[in-house]
């Protein structure tokens, strides 16, 4: 089987450990397991048998993770390895070579590449900024063929961070229910807005709704790498069959930790972390873009810790990321590695002194090379 390099993961893997500044993550900086439990709470977990457990997810885990979608239930939900696992299983549960993906563009390309890796067509739907990266409904429904199976989206988009209005949500669960296609809304940045109210999840809109997420993002805990599908039970049971060939299951720690993140109060609390870190953030760069506005352009995130700028330099996006780490050992995204040239991503959830310093070299790097 042949499968085309992820160039955002596998260059994040090759260099995001040997620059003194790595804006290449979109999630928050991270938690540590003070953040998490307690020290009565953390000598319960020494004693932790460290066996298989529940491979498919302890049931309270399952239940936390149920309550923050809906109408959601146990068997509405799958505990995987990470959101990765969730849309890798995703695909081999509900899409044939006989079926055609529509990709919404830009975005995260694992579930793009994974389909072409598996003989699956996917036809791309590209976003504009000029309607604020919000999709143009009447196109998107000119996009899909009788053989469109699946349309797979991000809400709060990776990686421009912005949020589905209602009429953007009601429109694509109205496309996909006329084909009867699946809907593969990944989530992963919910709960991640930037002065706003909590982004509404796709799930419970319609019946062939699956949506994938994490721990990793909005939650600020990718070292315990758990994840999870919401989706119908037929769906579930399919995805666990697949779960058996792939990652078996998840970690009893990561587990037990993940059933305390997921306890409403202390969601709340992580999440009210992450919003703060961001909404401190925002300002610095709203005040940085106003100085660059003759070499950066944007639509303001809306939520996710990234943002998306098209920058005014003569040189290609994986040029820029490319000179900007070896001249400023400065690590950001090359818009080229979600399909679309002449932007660069930033993460916002680093420390706020790291990004005054990360923004202080870019601009630096933009005088350098301005044209």
């Amino acid at each position: 089987m042949d499968i085309e390099t992820f160039l955002l993961e596998r260059n994040q893997t090759r260099y995001e450990n040997d620059v003194e500044l790595n804006l290449t993550e979109s999630g928050i900086h991270a938690c540590t397991i003070n953040d998490i439990i307690a020290p009565a709470e953390a000598a319960a977990l020494l004693n932790l048998p460290l066996g298989y457990g529940y491979t498919d997810g302890t049931p309270e885990l399952k239940a936390r993770i149920a309550a923050w979608y809906p109408t959601a239930t146990q068997a509405n939900i799958a505990v995987t390895h990470g959101a990765s696992e969730a849309n890798l299983i995703s695909i081999l549960s509900t899409l044939t070579t006989q079926d055609e993906v529509l990709f919404v563009l830009p975005n995260f390309l694992q579930v793009s590449g994974l389909a072409k890796s598996f003989g699956i067509e996917v036809n791309t739907f590209a976003l504009s900024p000029d309607r604020r990266w919000q999709p143009d409904l009447d196109a998107l429904a000119e996009a899909v063929t009788p053989r469109t199976r699946m349309i797979a989206l991000v809400n709060p988009n990776n990686p421009t961070g912005i949020v589905h209005t209602p009429q953007t949500m009601s429109g694509i669960v109205e496309i996909a229910a006329r084909t009867g296609a699946y809907l593969l809304a990944d989530e992963i940045y919910r709960g991640a807005e930037i002065d706003r109210p909590e982004t509404p999840t796709y799930f419970g809109h319609y019946e062939r709704v699956i949506v994938t997420s994490s721990l990793s993002k909005a939650f600020a805990n990718p070292g315990l790498r758990l994840g999870w599908m919401v989706a119908p039970p037929g769906v579930i049971a399919e995805a666990m069959r697949r779960q058996d060939y792939t990652s078996i299951g998840t970690s009893c720690i990561s587990q037990a930790l993940a059933e305390k993140i997921m306890e409403p109060a202390k969601r709340e609390q992580l999440l009210q972390r992450t919003r703060t870190i961001l909404s401190r953030n925002i300002k610095l760069l709203d005040a940085w873009m106003e100085a660059q506005r003759k070499r950066f352009s944007w639509v303001r995130p809306e939520a996710g810790g990234m943002a998306f700028l098209r920058y005014h330099l003569p040189m290609s996006s994986q040029a820029l990321s490319t000179r900007l780490r070896e001249e400023e050992s400065l690590f950001v995204v090359a818009g080229s590695w979600f399909g679309l040239e002449n932007h660069i991503r930033l993460g916002l959830g680093v420390e706020t002194e790291q990004l005054a310093e990360a923004l202080e070299r870019l601009a630096r790097f933009a005088a350098r090379h301005c044209a």
